[in-house]
């Protein structure tokens, strides 16, 4: 039988496994030229729940939160929008464990849910922190693609977030 806490937790461990390859990714993020008109970089985060998988993406925004492109300025600086990660498995399931968990999914789906935030965006933060974050002089907020709120990681607190 599954429970919220085994399922955090082997959430948390499958994710800390390919932390050092989004650390790698974001110290080169945090070395690009952007645009001077960039004044806050969008982590967003695409999941795939019938695979587990998580990609991340960033996107380059203006004061307005509306995306820049460096095409606008030539090739001097970036903009625009990126992939972070690809395909990060979050979870791995057994075979002769499907039916079990999608029932344990489908009776705690909010549960699911909430774990998956709690969980990705500690982990996406910690990254950040280790990847040198702090000294990053732009505004930066991670958060689930089509969601309303972000997790605002300087300031360390959630808000309406429209990108």
């Amino acid at each position: 039988m599954f429970s919220i806490q085994d399922y955090t937790e082997a959430v948390s461990v499958s994710l800390e496994k390919h932390a050092e390859d989004v650390i790698a990714e974001l110290k080169q993020i945090f070395q690009l030229p952007f645009l001077p008109e960039v004044e806050k970089i969008a982590f967003r985060f695409f999941k795939e729940p019938m695979a587990f998988e998580l990609t991340i993406m960033y996107y380059a925004l203006d004061a307005d939160g509306k995306e820049r492109y460096y095409e606008e300025m030539g090739d001097k600086y970036a903009g625009g929008s990126e992939e972070v990660a690809e395909e990060i498995p979050y979870f791995q399931l057994p075979d002769r464990a499907t039916d079990s968990f999608e029932a344990f999914r489908e009776l705690q789906e909010d549960a699911v849910e909430k774990a998956d935030e709690q969980v990705m965006i500690a982990w996406f933060s910690e990254c950040y922190k280790r990847a040198g974050g702090e000294a990053f002089s732009l505004e930066v907020s991670v958060g689930f693609h089509d969601d309303v709120k972000a997790y605002f990681i300087k300031r360390g607190e959630w808000a309406e977030d429209r990108r």
